[in-house]
């Protein structure tokens, strides 16, 4: 089998574990960014990432996501809230997952190539396979901050695919 059949079989894999993950496990409480007000009717851009790396990773990556986190939450990120989970499906299979709500999808576009971010990706981009969703969330679909149960659900319906999708920008 030649190398480019075998990373497009890999890619095809990633891909259907993705499209079928319906997982919930240590996801961590929702935190909304301080002072931040949410309009119930206004459409928020939201993103969710899913990665998978062999586990020898994960360490790297958890370091990399803490340092993520700092710029995230800093003042004028134009994020709104977030919480993620990582968890373990054997040797070669840890996956971590972020979902993020921006006031604009520009403030993610900015913090994507930032920072602690953009070197992340730098770093960890032959490690991990990742995959994203874009999506479409009302103020109203938010969970409420320190309320597992309304996180959990929110993070459900993003996978399941109950919000308009927000198509990639050319």
């Amino acid at each position: 089998m030649c190398v480019q059949s075998k990373t497009s079989t890999r890619q095809a894999t990633v891909t259907a574990m993705h499209k079928d993950d319906q997982y919930i496990g240590l996801l961590k409480p929702w935190v909304l960014t301080p002072n931040t007000q949410i309009d119930k009717d206004k459409e928020y851009f939201t993103v969710a990432t899913w990665g998978t790396m062999h586990s020898l990773r994960i360490f790297k990556f958890a370091w990399l996501t803490s340092k993520i986190g700092k710029q995230l939450h800093s003042e004028g990120s134009g994020l709104i809230g977030e919480t993620r989970q990582v968890t373990n499906w054997g040797f070669s299979d840890c996956r971590g997952e972020t979902f993020t709500v921006w006031q604009k999808r520009e403030d993610m576009a900015s913090f994507y190539v930032s920072g602690a971010h953009k070197n992340a990706m730098i770093s960890m981009k032959d490690d991990v396979s990742f995959r994203v969703r874009r999506v479409w969330v009302k103020g109203s679909d938010l969970p409420t901050p320190g309320d597992y149960e309304s996180n959990k659900a929110f993070v459900l319906r993003i996978k399941s695919g109950d919000f308009p999708e927000a198509v990639k920008k050319t």
